[in-house]
Parts: C-alpha cells; sequence; structure tokens
C-alpha cells in the first residue's frame, strides 16, 4: 500500500494499517483497463532505451531483463524487493533474486514472533496447515502457499529469517500463548492461556465477518493491559519482553484506529528500531554486513523520502547502514499491471479472498504500465538513467509520485498479468 484509500484500507486502519497493506496499492476492485500507448516524450525515449523482457517458465528466470538484474544483484550487498502484496508472481521472483544473491539474512514485514514461527515451520516436512487452522492469517502474508514455499526456500539455502514489524493484526492470540510457555506461575500460564483463547476466537470471528476493526488488537482494553502487566512483573525477561512488544502495537493499531495523527510513523520508528536489534549479531567492527534481501510494501523499501508521504523508511534506513559499511544497496519494486490479487483473509471461504485489480493508470507508473503489453513477458525498466536525468539534466518529470519512484527505486519490473495468492 502507498497512498490511494480502498475501502479494505479504511478497515486497515482500524487494525494498525495492516489490512491497508494486504488489501495491495490500488483502490479496491477495478475494471481492468488497457492504458494508452505512451507519448512520444523525451521520458518516453529514455525509459524505452532502459526497458528489457523478462521471460518466466515456471521456476526459471530468463531473457534481457533478467540478465540485466542478475548482473546488478551480483554487485549489491542488499536487495530490496518492494512489492504489492498477495500476487503468485512476486515470491518467486524474490526466491529467484535469493538464488543469485545468497543472502544471509531474508529480512520481512512480519513481527518477531511470526519469524520464529516460520523459521520452524519452514524448516518441517509438509505445510503449516494444522497451525494455521488453530492461527488464521498468524503468519501474515506467509500463511499464503507461495510465499510459505518462498520461506521454505530461503531456509534450504541457508537464510535467516527476521521480522522488524510490529505484532501482526492476527498474532496477538499466538504472542499469549508463547508468554504463557514462558511464565513461570500457574496463576499467569493460565491467565495467559484464557486469553489467548479467547482473543484467537475473537479474531477467527472477525476474519470470517470480514468485520477487520473487531480484531483483538484493536479493541484490547488498557484494564487488560494493565492486568498483565502486574500478572508478569515478576516474570522471566522475555515474557516482559513480549508484552512490551504487544503494548507497543496495540498503541499503534489503536491510534489509527482512532483516526489520530502519529500511529504510522511510530510504526516505521519501531521497524527501524527492531532492524537496528535484529542486525546486531552481525556487527563485527571492520567487516561488512552478510548479503541480505528484504521484502516489503513498495512504500518502505525506496531510498530516501517515501512514496508514501514525508517519511523517512525502512528502506532508507537500509541505504545509511550499507554506507556505513562501504556497501552498495539495489531497490527493486515489482508490481503487476491487471489481473487477480488477495483482497480478502477469511480463513473458512478462501474463495472470498480473492478480487479483480488493474494498476494501468495509476500516475506513479504510468508510463511503464502504458509500455507494457499484453502478454507473458514481463517488462524491466532500468529507471536509474530517468533519475539522472531529471535530477542533473532537467528531464520533466511533472507528476509528484512518479518522481518518488524515480528517487526511491534502481529498478521497476510490470508483471502483465498476475494471479491471487493462494491458501493452503
Amino acid at each position: 500500500m502507498i497512498k490511494r484509500i480502498s475501502g479494505a484500507a479504511k478497515a486497515g486502519r482500524a487494525v494498525g494499517m495492516w489490512l491497508g497493506v494486504m488489501s495491495g496499492l490500488w483502490t479496491g476492485q477495478r475494471a481492468v483497463a488497457q492504458a494508452p500507448a505512451p507519448a512520444d516524450t523525451a521520458f518516453v525515449r529514455l525509459m524505452r532505451k532502459h526497458q528489457a523482457p523478462l521471460t518466466v517458465a515456471g521456476a526459471q528466470l530468463s531473457g534481457p531483463g533478467w540478465d540485466k538484474l542478475q548482473q546488478d544483484i551480483r554487485q549489491s550487498a542488499w536487495v530490496l524487493v518492494g512489492e504489492d502484496h498477495g500476487m503468485a508472481e512476486i515470491p518467486a521472483f524474490a526466491q529467484a533474486v535469493a538464488q543469485v544473491l545468497k543472502p544471509k539474512v531474508y529480512v520481512a514485514e512480519i513481527d518477531r514472533y511470526q519469524a520464529r514461527d516460520l523459521s520452524r515451520l519452514a524448516a518441517q516436512p509438509g505445510l503449516p496447515s494444522a497451525f494455521l487452522k488453530q492461527h488464521p492469517m498468524e503468519l501474515s502474508f506467509y500463511s499464503w502457499a507461495e510465499e510459505f514455499e518462498l520461506a521454505r526456500a530461503l531456509r534450504a539455502q541457508g537464510t535467516s529469517l527476521v521480522g522488524v514489524e510490529q505484532v501482526g493484526f492476527a498474532a496477538p492470540g499466538r504472542v499469549l500463548e508463547l508468554m504463557a510457555d514462558e511464565a513461570k506461575t500457574k496463576l499467569a500460564r493460565t491467565y495467559l492461556r484464557q486469553l489467548a483463547a479467547a482473543t484467537q476466537a475473537q479474531d477467527r470471528a472477525a476474519l470470517v465477518s470480514g468485520r477487520y476493526e473487531s480484531v483483538a488488537v484493536n479493541t484490547l482494553r488498557s484494564a487488560t493491559l494493565d492486568s498483565l502487566r502486574l500478572l508478569t512483573r515478576t516474570e522471566r525477561p522475555q515474557v516482559r519482553r513480549m508484552l512490551q512488544d504487544l503494548e507497543a502495537s496495540v498503541a499503534i493499531f489503536q491510534t489509527n484506529a482512532a483516526g489520530k495523527p502519529g500511529g504510522h510513523q511510530a510504526r516505521i520508528n519501531l521497524m527501524k528500531r527492531n532492524l537496528l536489534e535484529e542486525l546486531q549479531p552481525y556487527q563485527t567492527a571492520g567487516q561488512p554486513l552478510p548479503p541480505m534481501l528484504f521484502k516489503f510494501g513498495a512504500n518502505h523499501l525506496g531510498r530516501g523520502r517515501s512514496i508514501w508521504g514525508d517519511i523517512y523508511d525502512v528502506g532508507n534506513l537500509a541505504v545509511n547502514l550499507a554506507d556505513a559499511h562501504s556497501q552498495k544497496t539495489l531497490h527493486i519494486f515489482v508490481i503487476g499491471k491487471q489481473g487477480t490479487k488477495v483482497m480478502g483473509q477469511n480463513p473458512e471461504d478462501f474463495s472470498k479472498n480473492s478480487g479483480s485489480y488493474s494498476a494501468a493508470d495509476e500516475a506513479m507508473l504510468r508510463p511503464f504500465m502504458a509500455a507494457t503489453p499484453a502478454g507473458a513477458a514481463w517488462q524491466v525498466f532500468d529507471v536509474r538513467p530517468l533519475r539522472r536525468a531529471m535530477l542533473y539534466k532537467g528531464l520533466p518529470v511533472p507528476d509528484q509520485e512518479l518522481q518518488a519512484v524515480l528517487l526511491g527505486y534502481d529498478y521497476v519490473v510490470i508483471i502483465p498479468q498476475t494471479t491471487a495468492s493462494h491458501n493452503f
């Protein structure tokens, strides 16, 4: 999710922006439309000069566009893939990037507890169906088959999975379970398990009904948090840390639910603090940081000022950290032009989770969309020459959103037709 707020995304404000992200970058279920051919301008001529096709055959990527991407991936320490969520093709693309990059660390837009569950489940044979039946959407995006297979491939490659997000909108029940598992006293364990069960039941009902504003993290009362604080004041540090993480996330979710300012900035600040903490084990004096792959919503991973507003997001922090170690980042924006994607989170009727969309006329990507013909080949645009021409040669780029894309990303990859990610 970048800027426009759909009906689903308005509900997402009530769950701390997460469902807005889940509903994607664009405005709901539009009729699919074909953008007109781009006019012959200096921008378009330069764009087409640095445009190349990418062919997908099963798990294999090929073609001039992929050759160019591979060359730059090999020259980069960190690769940041900014996406529109819920498209089945993008996890496979990220997996292909990982095969070239060979990352030591994968940084995901999930919380630390989801990342631990995901690491454990991805290392096991079979699918996490039983876990997700008990904890629907607890793995956030990785509750979908294609995303989970990406995590499994990364684990098989020896990559550590790291989560830096606030506690997921459907994850508080699981966090309370984990607190109960670590609690020393019978009283604490009993209360935490009872609250976890009630929380999970509330969240399942909200997901089935589509009333996302009623998830537990959005309605958790301060009196309940006070009770948890009192109950765990003498507990192990890991129990108190889990409660602190839950409290911080509840504050963000409920600030957004109330329509008050500051919730999104608090969320970004939290993600940046978490990233710094997670990278501490890899910090060795005089040594470079290990290769890393990031995959978040596209508004999070550009360099400089965010596409979405006056915010400097995770992607900008990554650039600063890489600069401090004389390393290079590569920022890739990958998105579909039209097709289907995930638009709902019903754990019982998966047919309600997919919807049609078109991004063909979105201002921030309109020239790239217009230059992407119908057909099987993806289109890869190296936007760095456009950025340099805009900054140093006065190339006219009147749309501010398009300017933000050029400043924030090195490549734009357009998928002509997408399919929605699948549930298990």
